[in-house]
């Protein structure tokens, strides 16, 4: 489908021209206070650029709202209280829905501030320059993309409802902060970020650590956004793709039960992760904050089910039962906890785990044979044994393979990047809570996958500023 690429600015964003001055957690040490002139010339200044873009991507305000977004709003959630914290109450009871001024929508102007960085070095980089420079607008492509499709889960409406026709988001491809662009619909804004990601991967030809883009994390990302566009056979080749690759393996034994807790320098199965040092704790913006250290976020009893459901399954220990002050002992995720510090996290956006049940949702209908073999992949690394595989004669109690995938894929990535969400919406599943003998706000909840509230309001102050801009319905 051909869509026409407009250049337009950040939006409704003071940013300048110069790199911001910010603490990098990939061991880099990007220049800061910039000037236009000398920050875009040369190899060591467009380096240090894009070293600023990571630093950008992985800054407080970003990552740590954008999970709340797409993760406290999930069936995996139990709303324990109703005033644990305004921002997250509003998300996990939908209250959201009656204010366009919540505090965690406010990633919206750090994901454009971060696309506008990305694209200083984009621009600056001409596409015949030398295999240095190309590695790093490559790598610029992949963050521009990858940004944008975090915007597009969170402030469009899934591919599925209508086809990718509902307003999505700006896809910014240009540095002029005046312009103030109209919304690109869905479908635009997943075709545009697959010509980046595509584009981005056969630039790309230098081998780094998995705290920077790769060919490989264009290919896992550009398997995620065909599997959300309704497209199984790219989803399924992309990922066979990145599984063939022969760079990637499964962490087993207890390079799996500690996978979590580490920053996945040493591990094979990370295709692309937001990397924070030991020491370089976020303190209360920190991952952890939100779910095991405050209990803001505690699993649902679905969720529970599933991970105790099997004998063997060692995904119950990415959980911590604590107790509550008013609903007793409650199960916390302890994926964001590094090193016994639950404000350091290093949160895996890419895993070779994601293209197993990628590629086994994409055949669970057309080779259900093969979607399984996938899944009984997954779960033999949790350690399952041979008795508790899934055969097409013997699912286990689900009604069909796809089932099976989507409870595996609810196992093995609960509270990571939006998974579950995703999964439920692009499937036209219901988001469904209902806790026995709970009365606070959230608890007994019934979300079409249609529903407007599945989306979140974008800022206000952005309506205020750019009368282009249209308001998702709240």
């Amino acid at each position: 489908m051909a869509v026409k690429i407009f250049k337009w600015g950040i939006i409704g964003l003071a940013v300048t021209i110069g790199m911001a001055s910010c603490k990098s957690a990939l061991d880099l040490k990007p220049k800061t206070d910039l000037d236009a002139n000398t920050a875009l010339n040369g190899y060591d200044n467009l380096q240090s650029a894009v070293n600023g873009v990571y630093s950008l991507a992985n800054d407080f305000k970003l990552m740590t709202p954008y999970l709340n977004l797409v993760e406290l709003s999930t069936d995996n959630v139990e709303v324990l209280k109703s005033g644990n914290n305004a921002t997250t109450a509003s998300i996990e009871s939908y209250s959201f829905q009656h204010t366009s001024s919540m505090m965690d929508i406010g990633c919206w102007g750090s994901i454009y501030k971060t696309i506008y960085h990305a694209n200083m070095v984009i621009n600056a980089v001409p596409d015949n320059a030398a295999a240095n420079l190309l590695q790093l607008k490559g790598e610029s492509l992949f963050l521009r993309a990858w940004l944008h499709m975090l915007l597009v889960q969170a402030f469009g409406k899934p591919y599925a409802d209508g086809n990718g026709a509902n307003p999505g988001v700006p896809y910014v491809v240009s540095t002029d902060a005046s312009l103030k662009p109209a919304r690109n619909t869905v479908k635009e804004v997943y075709t545009l970020a697959a010509v980046d990601f595509e584009k981005a991967a056969t630039l790309m030809t230098q081998t780094k650590s998995n705290a920077y883009a790769s060919k490989e994390a264009c290919w896992a990302a550009l398997a995620d956004l065909y599997l959300n566009a309704g497209d199984k056979v790219k989803a399924a080749s992309y990922a066979t793709q990145v599984i063939g690759s022969g760079k990637f393996s499964l962490a087993t034994g207890t390079g799996y039960t500690t996978y979590f807790s580490t920053d996945h320098a040493a591990d094979k199965e990370t295709i692309f992760t937001i990397k924070n040092n030991d020491g370089q704790g976020k303190s209360y913006y920190g991952l952890g904050y939100s779910y095991t250290q405050t209990k803001y976020a505690a699993v649902s009893a679905p969720l529970l089910g599933l991970l105790t459901e099997t004998a063997g399954d060692t995904r119950i220990g990415f959980y911590t039962k604590l107790a509550t002050a008013t609903s007793g002992d409650r199960y916390f995720t302890n994926k964001f906890i590094q090193n016994g510090d639950p404000t350091v996290s290093s949160p895996a956006i890419y895993r070779l785990a994601d293209m197993y049940l990628i590629r086994a949702e994409a055949n669970a209908v057309a080779n259900p044979q093969a979607a399984l073999d996938d899944v009984n992949l997954i779960r033999k690394r949790a350690g399952i044994a041979d008795a508790g595989l899934y055969q097409l004669g013997n699912l286990r109690g689900r009604s069909t393979v796809l089932q099976a995938v989507l409870d595996e894929e609810r196992i093995e990535f609960a509270f990571e990047n939006g998974r579950r969400k995703a999964a439920l919406l692009r499937n036209g599943l219901p988001i469904l809570r209902d806790y026995t003998g709970s009365v606070v706000p959230g608890s007994h909840i019934n979300i079409p996958a249609t529903d407007k509230a599945v989306i979140y309001p974008l800022p206000a102050t952005e309506i205020t500023v750019n009368p282009n801009l249209t308001q998702n319905p709240f």
